[in-house]
C-alpha cells in the first residue's frame, strides 16, 4: 500500500490532482446475481462469493471501458483503483480519475452536467426516483435514529444531514459543497420522510445504467489519495 500511495503521488506530480473521485458498490440483486444463484438451489448469496465477485469484475469492466475508452467524463490521462470486501462479503471499488485540463469540470455548470446531490421529481423522472431512494439515500440517522452503524458519539461520521444549497460551490479547503436545495420532493426510507439533505452524490446516467450505489464526487486535491491506500 505504501508504495502505490507513493506511485500516486508521483503521478499528481506529473499531471496534477485527480479530477473525479467515485465509488461503486455491489448489488446483490443484479439480475446476473439473481439468475446464476438459480443454479445453486437453497443457497444464499452471501454463500457464493464466486458469483458475487465474478459478476462485480464484469460490471467493473464496463465501467472502466466506459471512461478509458468512451471518454464517458472526458479524455482520461489516468486512473487507478482499489477494491475491497465490505464486511458483509460485498465488493466495492474506490477509483480516482484523470482528466485531460481541457476536460475538468471549471464551473458549476459542468459540475452539475456530472454531478447531482438532489432527489429527481417522482413524476418526471420516476425510473431515476427510485434508483435514487434505493441506492443514494444516507440515513437515516441523527437524533431519531442513533443506533445506526454511521453514528458516533451522538454524530453522523459522514456529516449527514447536510446543508441546504441554492448552488453549488468550494469551501476554504477546496472541497465541493454540491447544490442541494429546499424542495418537497423526499423519499421514505423506513417510515421517515428524507429530503436532499441525504442525498449522497451521484451521477444520473451512471446510476441508471448499473443499478448500484455509485457515489461520484469532484476532487480538486490529493487527500483522497489517502483514503484509496489507507
Amino acid at each position: 500500500m505504501s508504495q502505490y500511495f507513493k506511485d500516486s503521488l508521483a503521478l499528481c506530480r506529473v499531471v496534477g490532482h485527480p479530477t473525479v473521485f467515485l465509488t461503486m458498490a455491489c448489488n446483490s440483486k443484479w439480475p446476473e446475481i439473481k439468475e446464476m444463484m438459480k443454479h445453486l438451489p437453497g443457497s444464499d448469496v452471501c454463500n457464493a462469493p464466486d458469483v458475487v465477485s465474478r459478476v462485480f469484475k464484469l460490471k467493473l469492466e464496463q465501467l472502466m471501458d466506459l471512461i478509458k475508452k468512451k471518454n464517458y467524463f472526458g479524455r482520461c490521462i489516468g486512473i487507478m483503483h482499489v477494491i475491497e470486501f465490505q464486511k458483509r462479503g460485498l465488493p466495492h471499488c474506490h477509483m480516482l480519475i484523470w482528466l485531460h485540463p481541457d476536460d475538468r469540470p471549471k464551473n458549476t455548470d459542468q459540475i452539475h452536467s456530472l454531478v447531482s446531490a438532489e432527489i429527481p421529481d417522482k413524476d418526471r423522472d420516476p425510473v431515476r426516483y427510485a434508483a435514487v431512494k434505493n441506492y443514494m439515500i444516507h440515513g437515516p440517522c441523527e437524533q431519531d435514529f442513533t443506533y445506526s452503524p454511521c453514528m458516533q458519539k451522538g454524530k453522523c461520521m459522514r456529516h449527514f444531514p447536510k446543508r441546504y444549497n441554492a448552488d453549488t460551490y468550494f469551501d476554504d479547503c477546496g472541497f465541493p459543497i454540491y447544490r442541494r436545495r429546499r424542495t418537497n420532493t423526499r423519499v421514505s426510507v423506513k417510515g421517515t420522510e428524507l429530503d436532499n439533505q441525504f442525498v449522497v452524490p451521484f451521477n444520473r446516467d451512471l446510476l441508471i445504467m448499473f443499478q448500484c450505489h455509485i457515489n461520484l464526487e469532484i476532487c480538486n486535491n490529493s487527500r483522497s489519495l489517502k483514503y484509496l491506500f489507507k
